[in-house]
C-alpha cells in the first residue's frame, strides 16, 4: 500500500515542476506567435508599398498613352518631351493599322527605323476591336539586359507603344532588406519567370521559371494572398517565412521573405530568460511547499496515532491542540465520533425499515429486476401473484409471469425506460389477467438494475367495456327511434294504397292501371323500408379491423341515420365536405361517434328552443391532417362545464333524458381507438346577416392518400 506522504510529495514535485513547463512552453509559444504576427504585418505593409507603387507607374503609363491620344499631338516634339520628362520610358513608338513602324522616340535606338514591321509583336497581336490596350510580359533590355515592359493603345488607324524600364520601381524595391541584409523582394511575371531577385540576379537573367520550384507549390498554389506561409528557398537549403500578392492588371506575382531562423534566433535570447526564471520558481516554490508541507504532516502523523488509540478503544485520550484551525476541528470531531456511531446505526436501521413500509404500501407491484432474473419484489407482487414466499419470485425470470401474448411486447420494452402499456400477466394459479405496466432503471453497488411497477386494470377495463356497451345500447335505442320516424310515412303510403285498392274493387271500379300504380307505390315503399333496415344492421355490425375509409361516405352515413330525427326537429343541415378524405379507423365505431356529436348539437338546438336551427359541417385537408368541424347556433356551452363534458356519466341533461357517457365514448373512438384529437370551444359567427354564438367540435386525424 502507497504511503500517503510520498504520494502527496511526488504529486507536489510533479505538479510544480509540470506547471512550470507548461507556464514555460506557452510563454515561448506566445513570443513565437508575437514574432510571428510582428513578421506577417512588416510583410503585409511591405506588399502593399510595393504594390502601391507599381500599380503607379503603371497608371501613371496609362495616362500619358491616353492623354497622347486624347491630344491628338503625337508630333516628334512632344514624344521627345514625354520621354525626357518620364526617366523610366525608354521609347515610344507610333505604328499604324498594319503594324508598321510609322514614328518613333528613344534612347539608344540607333537599329530601329521607320517603316518596321511589328504585326508579329504581341503588343500589336494582342489588340483588336475589344480590346484596345495591352500591357506586354516582362522581356530583357537588348541595351544592359535589365527588366522592361511595354504598354500599347489603340486609337482610330494608329497604335502608341511606350517602352519602359522598371529601374525606377527596382530601386524603390531594394530599399526593403531583412536584418540579415538580403532583400526582402522577389517578383515574377504572370508566367512564373522571375522580373527582380537581386540576391540571385542570374535567375532574372536566365529568366528562370519558379512554377516548378517549392516556392510556387509551397507558397502560392496552395495559399491565399497576404496569407504569410513557410517555404523552401530555390537555390538553398533554406526555409523562408513569406506572402504574396498579386498586380492584377500585368498578373505579376510580388513575393516577400524573411530567413525563418532570424525568427528562431531573435526569440533564443528570450528562451533562456525564460528558462532561467523556471528555474528560479521551482527552486523557490519547492522550498517553501516542503517546509509548509512537513508541518503539515507532522499534526497528520499525531492524528494517525490518536485515531488509531480511539479504534483500539482509548476514548478518553485527551487530543493536544493543533497549530491549524481545521485540523484542530477535525481532531475535535473524532471525539464525538463514538457517540455519533451508535445513533447513525439507529437511524439507519428505522430508515431501512421505513423503506421497507413505504415499498410495501404502495398500490403497484414493484419487481427489481435485470433481463434474466429477480432479485427483489414488494408484498403487493406476491398477492398481485397470488404467492405466500418472496423466494418464490425471487431468482426467477421475469418472463414465466408473462402471458405468451405479451412476451415480444415486453422483450422490447426490457432494455428500455418504457411510459405505461398493457400486458397480460399469469399469477401462480395459472390465471391471466390485464396489468398496466411501466419501468425506470437505476443502479446499484455498480450494477444496473430495472424497477418494474404493475397495476391490475382488469375490473378498468371491464368497466369501460361496459360504458361501450351502454353506449351502444343508448346508440341503439335512439337508432330503434329512427327507424320509427322513418317508417313512419313509408308504412302509412302502403296502408293508404291498400286500403284504396280495396274500396275500389268493393265498389267495382278496380281497373289495371290504378291495381298497377298502387302496386308499384307499395313496392317503391317496401324496398325503401328493406334499405333501411340494411342501413341500421350496418351500423350495428362490430368493426373488428382497422381499415382506410373515406371520412365523407362516414358524414353521409351518419346524416342519413338521423335524417328522419334532424327533419323531425326541424334542423338545417350546412354541409361542406370534400372528396378522397381518407384515413384509417374503425368505420361503424366512428360514424357512431360522429352521430354521437350531431346528437348534441340537436339536444342542445331543441333544450335552448332555438328558432332558426342550423349544424354545420366542414371536412377539408391541410398539412397532411384531415379536420371535420362540427359547430351549431345552440349558444355553445358553458365555460365552468367544459373541461367536463368528456368524462364519464357527465350530463346537463335530465336523468331521464341522457346517460352521459354519449361524449366520454365519442372521446375513447376518436383518441384512444383511432388515434385522433378531438378539441372543442365556443365561437361566434355570423350566418344568413345573423350574428350566432355555438359549440365546435373539431376533430383531427392523420390523412392517408389515395394510392
Amino acid at each position: 500500500m502507497k504511503s500517503l506522504k510520498s504520494t502527496i510529495s511526488s504529486f507536489i514535485i510533479l505538479s510544480i515542476i509540470t506547471v512550470s513547463v507548461i507556464i514555460g512552453i506557452l510563454t515561448m509559444l506566445n513570443f513565437y506567435d508575437i514574432k510571428i504576427t510582428s513578421v506577417e504585418h512588416t510583410q503585409k505593409q511591405v506588399l502593399k508599398q510595393v504594390n502601391s507603387e507599381g500599380l503607379k507607374l503603371l497608371k501613371r503609363i496609362e495616362n500619358i498613352a491616353s492623354f497622347s491620344i486624347k491630344k491628338q499631338n503625337l508630333s516628334d516634339e512632344y514624344l521627345n518631351d514625354v520621354l525626357y520628362l518620364n526617366s523610366d520610358i525608354s521609347s515610344i513608338f507610333i505604328l499604324n493599322k498594319d503594324g508598321i513602324l510609322v514614328d518613333f522616340v528613344g534612347k539608344n535606338m540607333d537599329n530601329i527605323y521607320k517603316g518596321f514591321d511589328y504585326s508579329n509583336k504581341n503588343f500589336y497581336k494582342k489588340l483588336n476591336d475589344e480590346k484596345l490596350d495591352y500591357w506586354s510580359d516582362v522581356f530583357l533590355s537588348s541595351a544592359n539586359n535589365s527588366p522592361s515592359i511595354s504598354y500599347s493603345l489603340k486609337y482610330k488607324n494608329k497604335i502608341i507603344v511606350i517602352q519602359l524600364k522598371l529601374e525606377e520601381l527596382t530601386n524603390f524595391i531594394t530599399k526593403f532588406k531583412n536584418s540579415d541584409e538580403t532583400h526582402m523582394i522577389r517578383m515574377v511575371d504572370k508566367n512564373g519567370v522571375f522580373i527582380f531577385n537581386p540576391d540571385a540576379q542570374k535567375l532574372v537573367t536566365q529568366r528562370f521559371n519558379i512554377k516548378n520550384s517549392t516556392v510556387f507549390e509551397e507558397l502560392i498554389k496552395n495559399n491565399k494572398e497576404f496569407s504569410i506561409k513557410s517555404f523552401k528557398s530555390i537555390k538553398r537549403d533554406l526555409i523562408n517565412l513569406g506572402m504574396y500578392s498579386k498586380i492584377k492588371k500585368t498578373g505579376w506575382t510580388v513575393i516577400i521573405r524573411q530567413n525563418q531562423s532570424e525568427v528562431i534566433d531573435a526569440i533564443k535570447s528570450i528562451a533562456f530568460i525564460v528558462f532561467f526564471i523556471v528555474i528560479i520558481f521551482v527552486t523557490f516554490a519547492l522550498f517553501f511547499v516542503f517546509k509548509i508541507f512537513n508541518k503539515i504532516f507532522d499534526e497528520f502523523d499525531y492524528l494517525q496515532e490518536t485515531t488509531k488509540d480511539i479504534s483500539d478503544g482509548d476514548y478518553n485520550k485527551k487530543i493536544k491542540v493543533s497549530d491549524f484551525k481545521e485540523i484542530t476541528s477535525l481532531i475535535g470531531s473524532f471525539e464525538k465520533m463514538k457517540k455519533q456511531i451508535d445513533k447513525r446505526e439507529k437511524k439507519l436501521k428505522a430508515a431501512r425499515n421505513s423503506f421497507e413500509y413505504l415499498l410495501n404500501s404502495t398500490m403497484e407491484a414493484i419487481v427489481v429486476h435485470d433481463s434474466k432474473k429477480i432479485y427483489q419484489v414488494n408484498d403487493v407482487a406476491l398477492n398481485l401473484m397470488k404467492l405466500d414466499d418472496k423466494n418464490q419470485l425471487v431468482g426467477k425470470s421475469l418472463f414465466d409471469f408473462i402471458s405468451e401474448k405479451s412476451i415480444e411486447l415486453v422483450k422490447e420494452k426490457i432494455d428500455i425506460e418504457s411510459s405505461p402499456y398493457e400486458l397480460e400477466l399469469v399469477n401462480a394459479e395459472n390465471e391471466t389477467f390485464t396489468a398496466l405496466g411501466q419501468g425506470k432503471f437505476i443502479t446499484l453497488n455498480n450494477k444496473k438494475f430495472k424497477i418494474s411497477c404493475f397495476i391490475d386494470i382488469t375490473e378498468l377495463k371491464n368497466k369501460d367495456k361496459l360504458l361501450s356497451q351502454q353506449s351502444k345500447m343508448v346508440s341503439m335505442g335512439e337508432m330503434i327511434g329512427n327507424i320509427a320516424h322513418q317508417w313512419r310515412q313509408p308504412l302509412s303510403s302502403i296502408s293508404t294504397a291498400a286500403g284504396a285498392l280495396k274500396v275500389e274493387k268493393e265498389f267495382g271500379i278496380l281497373d289495371d292501371k290504378s291495381l298497377d300504380n298502387s302496386l308499384d307505390m307499395i313496392i317503391k315503399n317496401t324496398k325503401y323500408l328493406s334499405k333501411t333496415i340494411d342501413d341500421f344492421r350496418n351500423f350495428f355490425k362490430v368493426d373488428k379491423d382497422i381499415e382506410r375509409i373515406d371520412l365523407n361516405e362516414i358524414i353521409e352515413r351518419s346524416l342519413k341515420l338521423l335524417e328522419s330525427s334532424i327533419r323531425n326537429h326541424y334542423i338545417k343541415i350546412e354541409k361542406r365536405v370534400g372528396q378522397n378524405l381518407f384515413i384509417n379507423g374503425f368505420a361503424n365505431e366512428l360514424t357512431q361517434a360522429f352521430i354521437n356529436i350531431i346528437n348534441n348539437s340537436k339536444d342542445a338546438l331543441k333544450i335552448n328552443n332555438v328558432e332558426n336551427r342550423v349544424i354545420f359541417i366542414d371536412a377539408y385537408v391541410s398539412k397532411n391532417k384531415v379536420f371535420v368541424i362540427i359547430k351549431d347556433n345552440a349558444g355553445g356551452i358553458k365555460e365552468d362545464i367544459k373541461s367536463k363534458i368528456f368524462d364519464p356519466y357527465f350530463t346537463t341533461k335530465h336523468q331521464s333524458q341522457g346517460t352521459g357517457i354519449g361524449l366520454y365514448m365519442t372521446h375513447q373512438i376518436i383518441v384512444e381507438h383511432m388515434a385522433g384529437i378531438i378539441e372543442v370551444e365556443n365561437i361566434k359567427f355570423s350566418y344568413e346577416n345573423e350574428a350566432y354564438t355555438g359549440c365546435q367540435f373539431k376533430v383531427i386525424f392523420n390523412y392517408m392518400k389515395n394510392t
